[in-house]
């Protein structure tokens, strides 16, 4: 398993058809509850990674969001991404109110936002945080789904506790509560409600199945709003290491285990991360901060068991974790480091990064890159962007450029139809960026463009005058405004 590894097939809740349910529970604060969740409407434009120099279509969602400390609402970071215009409506108002986004934390789905109007949360009260929901504990969710204009509930229990993939993020695992209660689309950011307090904010729930709902609970909500105290979100930290489970009991005498002891093996550490040089490929984790590995990665708490990922979930970007090790036939407690995970997740609030050249469109190697040509079956992007540097770390290049696609174009027919190739080199200088790039057409002055790929005996070489003088020529043909973005 890789600790900070990809998405499952979830989906965040954005808007659909759905019908009102009934009433909560009629306690005493249900009035005030209700009055403090919001319904949030954000008209986004994401970038379009497939042409990257196309802004992308403006797009309306909705979603929820509930009152907290500070005058300020909790939603999901999904539900506010690549925002131009979000605006808040209260409990039984058709008045829109603007609102602005103070965080966003994409790994674990969470957004801050606040009215731009003073005084408009003022009647409001703040919704107590509760403690971590048990198994079967009955729970009440709140929120406006499909958009309805109406606030909503719908009560279940609790049916799972595990450590789960958030689609929004690109696959970062964090722990969440699995529910019965309906969580349909809109319902996200929406409060969980247990009692007088909230036991978790709606984030996805599970396409093909019914029922079935994720709530992220105090412990990680907690753990966004502390990261917040000093103005600024560090996010979640991760080992970036890959690890063995253990299951084999010759495994286990192969690493020196003795009969009671369990673990999983460390067998790659990302030169990247702050574990190097203090984990080691061999080493065997015993324990992190004080709960014991059992040889699949798992702990126990409780009657049930959560994967290790729950363990880092404590601890702030830039601490040390307390970990017991098994090395070379030593027990050894140490201190590793953590830090954001160097496998990026999903990119939000940002533009494509892209050169064009002559109708030869050159993008980053980097996540949104690998997202987009999903599908493709290209062995080699994916051997350089995820296997490479743990077959051989030290000749990992950071940056890579990949030839994505081409513009038809008669200065770039004898290129061929091959793309999605890692670009090595350009007429002789090696490439490690798209600022390499732009260097190399931009001060070669010999006749011809010679680029060189990865992976490939495959050279493809451009008449220097003649794509000059077509490159405006093809933009004007593609509509691409602006021939780089850096």
């Amino acid at each position: 398993m890789v600790i900070g590894s990809w998405a499952m097939s979830l989906l965040p809740l954005l808007a659909v058809s759905w019908c009102l349910a009934g009433a909560a529970d009629g306690s005493p604060r249900i009035g005030a509850l209700e009055r403090s969740v919001v319904r949030l409407t954000n008209t986004s434009q994401r970038a379009d990674w497939r042409t990257p120099w196309n802004p992308g279509r403006p797009a309306m969602t909705t979603g929820s969001g509930f009152v907290v400390d500070g005058g300020r609402i909790l939603t999901n970071a999904h539900v506010v991404k690549d925002s131009r215009n979000l605006l808040l409506y209260l409990h039984g108002d058709a008045n829109p109110h603007p609102a602005r986004i103070v965080a966003l934390g994409h790994d674990c789905d969470l957004a801050l936002v606040e009215p731009v109007e003073r005084g408009v949360l003022d009647d409001l009260e703040a919704l107590p945080l509760g403690e971590m929901p048990r198994m079967g504990q009955e729970v009440v969710t709140f929120g406006y789904p499909a958009g309805g204009l109406w606030l909503s509930s719908t009560r279940g229990t609790v049916s799972r506790v595990d450590v789960t993939a958030s689609v929004h993020s690109g696959g970062a695992t964090h722990l969440s509560v699995q529910t019965d209660a309906a969580i349909n689309p809109g319902n996200s950011g929406g409060p969980v409600v247990s009692g007088d307090r909230v036991v978790g904010v709606a984030f996805q729930a599970v396409g093909s199945l019914e029922n079935v709902g994720y709530f992220i609970p105090p412990p990680i909500v907690r753990h966004f709003l502390d990261d917040l105290a000093d103005g600024s979100y560090d996010g979640f930290p991760r080992l970036d290491v890959l690890l063995a489970n253990l299951d084999s009991p010759a495994a286990r005498r192969r690493a020196g285990l003795a009969d009671e002891e369990t673990g999983v093996r460390v067998d790659f550490v990302h030169p990247a991360s702050p574990a190097m040089g203090v984990l080691r490929a061999g080493d065997v984790l015993l324990s992190l901060d004080g709960e014991i590995l059992a040889n699949d990665g798992t702990f126990r708490v409780g009657d049930q068991r959560l994967q290790m990922q729950a363990v880092l979930d404590r601890f702030r970007v830039g601490d040390t974790v307390p970990t017991r090790v098994l090395r070379e036939g030593e027990r050894l407690d140490l201190e590793v480091p953590v830090a954001r995970s160097v496998y990026p997740g999903r990119a939000y609030e940002t533009q494509p990064r892209y050169v064009v050249y002559a109708g030869l469109v050159f993008v980053p190697l980097d996540r949104e890159y690998t997202e987009t040509m999903s599908g493709t079956g290209d062995k080699d992007i994916l051997y350089e962007y995820v296997y490479r540097q743990l077959e051989v770390p030290d000749t990992v290049i950071p940056g890579r450029v990949v030839l994505y696609r081409r513009l038809d174009h008669a200065v770039n027919a004898t290129v061929g139809m091959a793309t999605h190739l890692v670009v090595e080199r350009v007429n002789g200088t090696a490439i490690h960026s798209l600022e390499d790039l732009v260097a190399a057409l931009e001060t070669h002055t010999g006749p011809y463009h010679v680029f060189e790929f990865a992976h490939v005996d495959r050279v493809t070489v451009l008449d220097r005058e003649a794509a000059d003088q077509a490159h405006p020529e093809i933009l004007e043909q593609y509509a691409v405004f602006q021939d780089r973005r850096l």
